[in-house]
């Protein structure tokens, strides 16, 4: 049975819209449809297998369920944004259909100064099940330091050390770190508050001058070059993820 999701949410991953602002515009308008129905609600929750959905009168359908890897380039954002260079331009070489293009986003974030391993899809499904916390999926960072890492300082971190998160304080869950030169160490966490492991280091004085995640799970970064995308299916990522 297929989960409900939002109106906005569907049209998305159709490839109609490029900007989800664009989208909700067109909603509010007056222009889509369930049904018979009229809906100016971008937040209307539906059933997508019962319902047929129309954008003036255009029929609307789902594009098929889309899965790749990429290894985000620093410089670049995981999100959608005008006028700053982001992955959504590095999916523009792949060869599929532009709709399917369009459907596709990243399942978490790395922040603009990070490179490494990032899935993109258009199952929000998948998704929903790799950001729930409760699964404790675990991500691997490398990274080079400014100083040489402090073995008691990086015991600290370990268990878990205190930073700002939105502005409130939080304290990291316990992680596992193992220095493998002297300014350069492997980091394994199993949350992804925004820019965590450079906040990390900072507070024991220290900073990260080099961050790449090479790992989500048994999902590996292995080979892929910056800015490389490969395909992969449903079935490789449940099986490395583990659930």
């Amino acid at each position: 049975m297929s989960k409900k999701i939002s109106l906005k949410q569907f049209l998305m991953r159709t490839g109609k819209f490029e900007r989800m602002k664009d989208c909700e515009k067109a909603i509010r308008s007056g222009n889509a449809s369930i049904g018979s129905k009229i809906i100016t609600n971008p937040n209307f929750f539906f059933n997508p297998d019962r319902h047929l959905v129309k954008i003036g009168d255009e029929k609307l359908r789902k594009a098929p369920k889309l899965y790749f890897l990429i290894n985000k380039p620093a410089g670049y954002l995981s999100q959608k944004s005008e006028g700053e260079k982001t992955i959504y331009g590095l999916i523009g070489k792949l060869d599929i259909p532009n709709e399917h293009k369009k459907s596709l986003f990243a399942v978490g974030r790395l922040d603009k100064d990070t490179e490494g391993l990032l899935i993109l899809t258009n199952d929000g499904m998948l998704s929903d099940l790799l950001a729930n916390p409760e699964n404790k999926i675990s991500k691997k960072y490398y990274a080079m330091l400014e100083k040489p890492a402090d073995k008691n300082k990086i015991k600290t971190l370990e268990k878990g050390i205190e930073i700002e998160v939105e502005y409130k304080k939080y304290k990291t869950k316990p992680c596992k770190i193992k220095i493998v030169k002297e300014k350069e160490a492997y980091i394994t966490v199993s949350e992804g508050k925004k820019r965590q492991i450079r906040k990390m280091f900072e507070a024991i004085g220290n900073k990260i001058v080099y961050l790449k995640r090479v790992s989500i799970a048994g999902l590996q970064l292995g080979k892929l070059e910056a800015g490389e995308i490969k395909p992969i299916t449903r079935e490789e990522i449940i099986e490395k993820i583990n659930f």
